[in-house]
This record gives C-alpha cells, structure tokens and sequence, in this order.
C-alpha cells in the first residue's frame, strides 16, 4: 500500500490538544470505540447517546469535507471487513444490510455516506474513501478515531467548518 498520503494528510479528531503534552502525546484518558461504549471511562459509563453524538460530528465533517470539494459521489477502496460479525452488533437492519453490500470499488453518493462511516467508525470495516473525480480529495480513517483528510487545495475555510461542527485540526 502507498502510504505517501500521509505526507500531505490532516489529522481530524474528537480530541482537543489542549491536552496534549509537549511531545504531542495526548494526555486525557477517553474512549477511543464503539466497544467501550457500557464502559466505564474516568468514572463514569460510555453511553449510546454520548457515542452517536460524536459519530455524527464525524459523518458531518466527511460530508462537508466533500461538499467543499464539490464532490458528488465517492468511491470505496482499500475495503477490510470483519469476519463474523453477530448480527446483535447492528442497531439496525438498514447498517447490517449496508455491511452485507459493502464492496470494494463501489460508487456511493455522498449524501448516503454516513452509514458507511458508520461501519468504519465502529470497526465492522475500513476503507479509504475517494472523490470520484480526483484521487487527491479523500478522507481515510486510523485507529481510535483519528482521521485523514487530503485535499488538492486549501482547506482553511473548511477547517473552520470542522471546529463549528465540534471537532478538531491536529
């Protein structure tokens, strides 16, 4: 796999580096997956609600990243799934149906991505996600919630748009 994207990749994420030490090493203890949610982190248990609110901030920067980019559709690569999952794992029929039909190299309009962030963000798969028309606009995600963004043009503005949704630049 060519990991020269990371070179020009920006980091998103749900942790604020203001806690973060001198050597960048994030000092907070916090969740970092849909497992843990039932857990109990710092004292008190991960909800479902605290969970699915910070879901959706991510599925609204994914969208809004390519919306800046005006981007229409998006195409799935890299695909990893999970073998075995248990059907109780979904919360829903539409995300177990959704996993099931996951493909690689299938073509997903961007209004309809949030169930596969979905499928990411919980660890059910992982895929690299590219814009349709430029293999330099893509978003891919790493582990306990960080994710990458690379784009062919500034992204300040669009930035800006991810700190309003309630998330963070690293």
């Amino acid at each position: 796999m060519d990991d020269e994207w990371r070179l020009t990749a920006k980091s998103i994420t749900k942790y604020n580096p203001i806690y973060r030490d001198k050597d960048g090493r994030y000092k907070k203890n916090e969740w970092i997956g849909f497992f843990q949610v039932g857990q109990t982190i710092n004292g008190l248990p991960l909800k479902i609600d605290e969970y699915l609110q910070v879901e959706e901030k991510y599925i609204l920067a994914v969208i809004a990243f390519f919306n800046f980019h005006d981007c229409k559709k998006v195409v799935i690569r890299s695909l990893e799934k999970q073998k075995d999952l248990p059907s109780q794992l979904f919360d829903n029929d539409e995300l177990f149906h959704s996993y099931n039909s996951l493909k690689e190299d299938i073509t997903i309009p961007v209004e309809n991505l949030g169930i596969i962030i979905k499928l990411i963000l919980r660890e059910f798969a992982w895929a690299e996600l590219f814009c349709v028309e430029s293999d330099e606009i893509a978003v891919r995600f790493g582990y306990d919630f960080y994710m990458y963004v690379n784009s062919n043009r500034g992204l300040d503005s669009f930035f800006e748009n991810v700190k309003a949704i309630g998330l963070f630049v690293d």
